[in-house]
């Protein structure tokens, strides 16, 4: 089977980008001898936000495991490319990992067989022809290359040096989480779906021995909302519900009705446990 690389991005496909990082990949390609299979190319998303990074850590994690090992994940969402972060690869759990050192990647930290090397190869460097080493765009003359290399059979301590798990960098944090309140803060808002269900990133195992493990009231925005409940079907109109979604983590709805817009919520809106006596 042909290796696996998959694309992350806050890119969308209006613009020339993610086009020319896809070129950037087989321009590789086709460097290798016409024997060697050519891997495949999967697109995750490129409709994350615009330097969301949380966002894309999520969607990453969410996904990165139900993809064979030896799959190479590249993620690009870098509000600070070209500035002193670094460009990190990683493997772990029998996959490699392509982004940026932003905490995009702190979920990996503890994984095993961590290893991480910073991507400083110059000869991974590779604008396309004509054009000179872009500042602003190290998904198609660093990511990409490197990737195609990977995918390839090259070693990861070929493309760059020995890193610590610090490279990775720390998941930002929103104004609101920063100020939310104490041990009753839980998590954070992450992403809001098509539908209008908002995803957070409380996960069944963050709140496993406490009182809301079988069930309570969360606040979000100003709101109390009660769960949890199986299905959409068992909510009641008008009445927003939290339950356990199919990533396992804590999410809120409103039955036929997007819950983001009835309640104003959005991305990085702090999750509290609800004090009885508010």
């Amino acid at each position: 089977m042909p290796a696996i690389v998959t694309l992350l991005t806050d890119f969308g496909r209006t613009d020339p980008y993610l086009a020319e990082v896809k070129a950037a990949l087989y321009r590789q390609w086709s460097r290798f001898p016409a024997g060697e299979p050519t891997p495949r190319v999967v697109d995750l998303t490129h409709d994350i936000p615009p330097g969301d990074v949380a966002a894309a850590s999520w969607f990453l994690r969410r996904v990165r495991g139900q993809f064979p090992a030896g799959t190479v994940h590249v993620a690009v969402v870098d509000p600070g490319v070209g500035t002193d972060r670094p460009a990190v690869a990683v493997a772990a759990d029998d996959r490699f990992y392509l982004a940026p050192g932003n905490g995009l990647l702190a979920f990996l930290t503890g994984s095993d067989q961590l290893a991480v090397v910073r991507l400083d190869n110059p000869l991974y460097r590779q604008p396309p022809p004509g054009l000179p080493p872009a500042t602003t765009f190290d998904g198609r003359d660093l990511f990409a290359p490197v990737a195609a290399h990977l995918a390839l059979g090259v070693p990861l301590a070929q493309v760059g040096s020995p890193a610590e798990s610090a490279d990775l960098g720390v998941m930002p944090v929103s104004m609101e989480m920063a100020t939310a309140g104490g041990a009753r803060r839980l998590g954070q808002i992450v992403w809001i779906d098509r539908f209008g269900n908002a995803v957070t990133d409380v996960t069944r195992a963050s709140v496993a021995g406490s009182q809301l493990a079988d069930g309570g009231e969360i606040r979000v925005a100003g709101h109390r909302v009660s769960g949890p409940l199986r299905t959409f079907a068992a909510g009641r109109a008008d009445c927003p519900f939290w339950y356990w979604g199919s990533g396992d983590t804590l999410e809120i709805a409103l039955r036929g009705e997007s819950v983001a817009a009835r309640l104003q919520l959005g991305r990085g809106m702090a999750i509290e446990r609800a004090d009885p006596y508010d």
